[in-house]
């Protein structure tokens, strides 16, 4: 059985028992004071480079439209990547969005080891045991992996087209009939494997989920559909109702 709980690298929420599981691998940009910011001013924290803006508060109101358990990411991505394998060469970033990371740079092997044992490691840890536990107990859980993304990279001609984007690699038809339930409900235009491709950027799903053959969405949100809590709220709603329709097809 699992409960609430917070970790040093996560918060675990239980919204009830039904056979979901919500999860943001980019809901903070916290920077424990020993990093010192990693040398970078505050305000470039808030922005896209240092999290996915919006996507933790989406991913706990999913969670309790779906009465179901939701984990989100305490630490920022710019300190280690939970996103990432330990080897990816992102992993502990030294650019974000061609913004230098001072901190992040000129790491020794021993600094980059510390940042593992310190975050990701406990991180997925702490995710593959939420999962465990879930699958164990649901025999049809489905899980839900949240992300959102800027609206234009830096130095960008032209904005992001896409409202949404459906990641996929190992479960194509649950991508696919969320995508045609939102084009339904909306005028958005939804990504196939963008503006992000699930085959190279999909590292928590590879590891947990896919190795489960658990059913599973990866959903990309633009930032600017999410960033007032009303719309958060607004999206929860539809997203809470278009995942209900494709498990109950499944």
């Amino acid at each position: 059985m699992i409960s609430d709980r917070e970790t040093n690298v996560s918060s675990l929420r239980i919204f009830g028992d039904e056979p979901f599981f919500v999860f943001c691998d980019h809901a903070s940009n916290a920077i424990d004071d020993d990093l010192d910011c990693l040398g970078m001013p505050e305000d470039l924290l808030a922005t896209h480079i240092a999290w996915d803006i919006g996507a933790g508060g989406i991913t706990r109101a999913v969670g309790e439209r779906l009465s179901c358990a939701t984990l989100n990411c305490k630490f920022s991505r710019l300190v280690v990547d939970a996103n990432r394998a330990v080897e990816a060469p992102d992993v502990i970033p030294a650019t974000s969005d061609q913004i230098p990371v001072p901190g992040n740079q000129m790491l020794d092997e021993a600094a980059r080891q510390a940042r593992f044992a310190r975050y990701h490691d406990p991180y997925h840890e702490e995710l593959g045991a939420v999962i465990e536990a879930l699958s164990a107990k649901h025999d049809n859980l489905f899980t839900i992996s949240i992300h959102s993304f800027t609206d234009r990279m830096m130095g960008a001609a032209d904005p992001r087209p896409w409202q949404a984007g459906m990641l996929w690699r190992h479960d194509e038809t649950s991508a696919r009939m969320l995508t045609k339930f939102l084009k339904s409900e909306t005028d958005w235009q939804i990504g196939d494997n963008e503006p992000y491709d699930a085959r190279v950027f999909n590292y928590s799903v590879d590891r947990h989920i896919a190795p489960k053959n658990l059913r599973h969405i990866t959903l990309e949100l633009r930032q600017d559909v999410i960033f007032e809590e009303r719309d958060r709220l607004a999206v929860a709603d539809l997203l809470a109702r278009g995942l209900r329709h494709v498990t109950e097809r499944l």
